[in-house]
């Protein structure tokens, strides 16, 4: 699980500029390693491709008058970048791997919360050696953006809750929701409706009930606005889940996720793109309801 990020606080944050006024921000380590700092950048945001290695070079050195350590250590180097299609893909030497666990986010945090600004800038990925990044389980990060990085109002870097989810997964004929209640102990630096896919991504968990999301499907984005939850999957939500109506794969994911309450409505996009039917049943153009008529009767 990723070590959670304690962002810049207010108190951290006005050393010898007041970052709060300033509509551009660039991220800093703090020297106990422990979180970030934010202070103003003032550079090209607008024009992708100045901007981008204009922010990658001001991320690998301090301005003079703050006393935080750059978000790339010494060491990290960045070999190549890609952008396109509102993606950044950032490829490192070796030395990333030489950063223990905490640096390592931080660096990663930094990065993200930083480049994303950047207009024609939404997701980020990382790669070492050419190989995509991957967590202490073997699993890639995949496609990141900021708001997988949230501030964590603890004083410990390695805070976890255990949260219990009402999850939706196909019933035994494949064309009615069935519910499971799982307990997970989740990092707090993440979304919680992030939390809810993946483990929707993993079951089901009980005998009778059958998987809903295509196997091998990533999820590249989750962020919250207005009561809207808005996921971005890959091309394998497009592949055919085997003896599961189209209408049941959708709806597991906008119960599962408005189960928690903390959003009412889930908009679903895959490769960034929401104007468009599901295997030819479901229109995914506007953010849908939960839908309790389609869950088997106890």
């Amino acid at each position: 699980m990723l070590v959670a990020c304690i962002l810049a606080q207010a108190a951290g944050c006005g050393k010898k500029e007041d970052a709060s006024e300033s509509p551009y921000k660039i991220y800093y380590v703090n020297q106990d390693v422990t979180a970030l700092v934010e202070a103003e950048y003032k550079g090209e945001m607008k024009n992708t491709e100045k901007a981008v290695p204009d922010m990658l070079a001001a991320l690998q050195k301090n301005k003079e008058e703050i006393e935080e350590q750059p978000a790339i250590p010494e060491g990290v180097v960045i070999e190549d970048y890609v952008i396109g299609d509102e993606k950044l893909e950032l490829y490192f030497n070796a030395a990333y791997r030489d950063m223990d666990v905490v640096r390592e986010t931080l660096c990663r945090a930094a990065l993200v919360r930083s480049l994303t600004q950047i207009e024609g800038v939404i997701l980020v990925a990382f790669y070492v050696e050419g190989e995509p990044l991957v967590n202490r389980d073997g699993r890639e990060y995949g496609y990141m953006q900021s708001e997988d990085f949230v501030a964590n109002t603890g004083s410990s870097i390695n805070s976890y809750e255990v949260m219990n989810l009402t999850l939706y997964f196909a019933g035994e004929n494949g064309d009615k929701l069935a519910v499971e209640n799982v307990s997970v102990r989740f990092n707090t630096s993440h979304l919680t409706e992030k939390v809810i896919v993946e483990k929707l991504m993993k079951g089901p968990y009980q005998e009778g009930h059958h998987a809903v999301i295509p196997k091998g499907t990533k999820l590249l984005g989750v962020s919250i606005r207005d009561g809207v939850c808005y996921l971005n999957f890959d091309e394998g939500l497009k592949n055919i889940t085997p003896g599961v109506m189209p209408e049941i794969v959708i709806y597991s994911i906008v119960n599962s996720v408005t189960e928690s309450g903390s959003v009412s409505k889930v908009q679903i996009a895959i490769n960034g793109e929401s104007d468009l039917t599901y295997l030819e049943s479901v229109e995914l153009g506007e953010p849908l309801s939960r839908d309790l008529d389609i869950v088997e009767e106890n």
